[in-house]
């Protein structure tokens, strides 16, 4: 069997890659490695959090805890880097071991050690390392924590950044401390005389673990589940109450109101651990004061005595609470994003808004205001609220609530906690007492520097908020701000076609009129009433594309429209799918329709009562390639026969849809057959 990967022992570098070898191979450092029991175990939130951190701390891409093992590095836990384990010719971990701090390489192509590494010569490229040495209390160095990124880093790490790197590493030792004492603690439990024996040393370990644990951690004993130990993460999240020496119904009857009691007697009865993410924890450490909603990932694990008879419950685990809240406030954006494209009044808009920051913020009260800056009064539709506190719809004066008026007009956000005690409101309480507000937001909306809309959040206790609810209501202001200008913009927009199209309509009125005038000694009657009905017809291809604020008409709607203007009954048949045309192909479209028609009145099918006309069109093709193909079939009338001569209507006819052939004439016993095609794009142009 060929021998692993391991370092590169030829040219200038060979005695430090011998003396890497021998560190990685030393008997008892690989003793201790595996007495902890780590390598190859699960995904463990404490040590994904320590490497998260790092990534930030540093501001790097990759961060590693790194076990170095006889033959291999093994991560235990990793962010921007997808392998588990490499083989020791990819290991740069390897030669911090033996150091007592922070081994940096501020370029590894630059290095001997590290220049031929294939982590380095090829994908990912790797460039910057920095790695804290993991050392057991028996001084041997397990691994490290690194920090890798793919650019160099002339100068490396800053002082604040290796402190902390170091602090870091510290975390990783004490974590891996706990799960060696775990272990212990159960050969405690199995042998009681190695307990006595170890008991101090153990207990100190432990409670050192305990104090430095970044996760909350707390040991419960018996059936009914009698705190032992608790972390100070633990006691955070509990609201800093003493729960020692107490059951979990007696120190958090809150929890076991919320089922989490049951499962602790559930896991207790069966022994099977359990674990679960994002669980909801209202904590109300203070029965006369509101509960505040806590988000936890965490694990019930059974502790069990040499018999196997559970004794005790072990509890660990991360608060998620702002994970779920982003998670949240990502959802109800993007949920009011699409609400708002569906809606066209102005105070739905404003009510969806202040529905969404209510329900995603647990407010008590939210809503927007149009500011009125001569009089420095605000008007507020119908808000949001809850059921047992009013309203404040209505006008009112910026100046009744407090002097903060002058931050609003210069854009700044106005966060107050509590209204009794800030010096912008506090001469104003009352007021604020009258409608329940003991908190609130206010967020100013500015339109070319002047503020013009208002967004209002309102707590009815005291309440500290935080940069990311801040955020999200200003995102909400934003959106909803947005979906009103696009309401006026429209609303205007109709405004100025309803006036484009009393104006045109009267010209085109004025033109038939002058039109009628002019032309009234010419003996061609004819002549004159087509001209009339041409310009009839090019107004009801206005009216269609009115609708569409002149950017597209429907086919079928322009067709309807214009065959409305011929006393033909249900003598038309129209079949095909739904298409769009633009506005210049709308107006040819129409007056070629117009053409066909009155010359089938006068000609064609629709000269004799039974006589009928079917027009039917399609879409050929897909994509840029597609065309628009319609076919005129008369049927029932007399035979038809080419024009003599080419007068206007019939060079019409002959340009086709769009005004450049295209067209294909057929004069037979049953009528006129006219077929025609166009580029769909070219009709659709605007």
């Amino acid at each position: 069997m060929s021998s692993p990967p391991t370092f590169d022992s030829a040219g200038d570098n060979a005695g430090a890659a011998e003396a890497q070898v021998h560190a990685v191979r030393d008997a008892a450092r690989l003793d201790v490695l595996s007495s902890y029991g780590i390598l190859d175990t699960q995904v463990e939130q404490g040590f994904d959090d320590i490497v998260l951190l790092a990534t930030q701390v540093c501001s790097v891409p990759v961060a590693l805890v790194s076990l170095v093992d006889r033959d291999r590095q093994w991560f235990k836990a990793r962010v921007g880097f997808e392998p588990f384990q490499t083989t020791l010719d990819r290991s740069v971990c390897a030669y911090a071991l033996g150091r007592t701090d922070i081994l940096q390489i501020e370029d590894l192509t630059q290095d001997s050690r590290t220049r031929g590494n294939p982590l380095v010569t090829e994908a990912p490229h790797l460039r910057f390392y920095a790695g804290a040495p993991l050392t057991s209390p028996e001084g041997q160095t397990l691994g490290t924590i690194c920090v890798i990124d793919h650019v160099s880093r002339p100068g490396g790490l800053t002082k604040p950044q290796v402190d902390g790197l170091r602090a870091l590493a510290r975390q990783v030792m004490a974590l891996l401390a706990f799960k060696r004492t775990v272990r212990e603690r159960d050969d405690i439990v199995v042998d009681l005389d190695a307990a006595h024996r170890s008991a101090s040393d153990s207990h100190l370990r432990l409670d050192t673990m305990f104090q430095q644990a970044p996760s909350f951690m707390a040991m419960v004993r018996g059936p009914n589940h009698r705190f032992e130990s608790v972390n100070p993460a633990y006691r955070r999240l509990i609201g800093d109450r003493e729960v020692l020496g107490l059951t979990v119904a007696e120190g958090l009857p809150d929890a076991a109101a919320q089922g989490f009691l049951d499962l602790l007697d559930t896991v207790y009865r069966t022994g099977e651990p359990y674990a679960t993410r994002g669980a909801r924890y209202a904590v109300q450490a203070d029965p006369d004061r509101p509960a505040t909603d806590r988000y936890l990932d965490f694990v019930y694990q059974p502790v069990q005595d040499a018999d196997g008879a559970v004794v005790g419950i072990f509890v660990e685990g991360s608060d998620v609470t702002e994970r779920v809240h982003q998670a949240r406030r990502l959802a109800a954006l993007s949920n009011l994003s699409d609400l708002l494209r569906d809606l066209f009044d102005a105070d739905a808009i404003v009510h969806a808004s202040a529905k969404c920051l209510a329900e995603t913020l647990g407010a008590t009260r939210t809503g927007f205001g149009t500011v009125r800056l001569d009089d420095e009064t605000i008007v507020v539709p119908p808000d949001w609220h809850r059921s047992d506190v009013a309203s404040v719809a209505g006008q009112h004066s910026f100046r009744t609530f407090g002097s903060y008026i002058e931050e609003l007009k210069r854009g700044e956000t106005v966060v107050i906690q509590d209204v009794a005690t800030d010096a912008r409101t506090a001469a104003e309480a009352k007021a604020f007492e009258a409608i329940q507000a003991r908190s609130l937001v206010n967020l100013p909306i500015m339109e070319r520097g002047r503020l013009s809309l208002l967004v209002f959040v309102h707590q009815h206790t005291k309440y500290a908020w935080d940069e990311d609810e801040l955020l999200f209501i200003g995102q909400v202001g934003d959106r909803a701000h947005a979906a009103l200008a696009r309401l006026r913009a429209e609303q205007q927009q109709q405004l100025v076609n309803q006036e484009i199209s009393h104006r045109l309509k009267n010209t085109l009125a004025m033109v038939q009129a002058i039109a009628s005038q002019t032309l009234r000694q010419v003996t061609e009657r004819d002549a004159v009433k087509a001209l009339t009905q041409r310009i009839g017809a090019l107004s009801q291809a206005h009216e269609v594309l009115l609708h569409q604020n002149w950017t597209e008409a429907r086919i079928r709607d322009v067709t309807q429209a214009v065959l409305s203007t011929f006393e033909a009954g249900q003598r038309f048949m129209v079949e095909g799918p739904d298409v769009l045309l633009g506005p210049r192909a709308t107006l040819s479209y129409s007056l070629l329709l117009h053409e066909m028609g009155t010359n089938a009145m006068k000609y064609g099918a629709l000269s004799v009562p039974d006589g009928r006309v079917e027009i039917v069109w399609q879409v050929i093709g897909q994509g840029v390639d597609a065309i628009l193909d319609m076919t005129w079939h008369e049927v029932g009338g007399p035979p038809a026969t080419a024009p003599v001569g080419r007068g206007f209507g019939s060079r019409l006819i002959g340009m086709g849809l769009l005004g450049t052939g295209g067209v294909e004439l057929a004069y037979s016993q049953e009528g006129l057959t006219a077929r025609m095609q166009a580029s769909l794009s070219q009709m659709q142009q605007s």
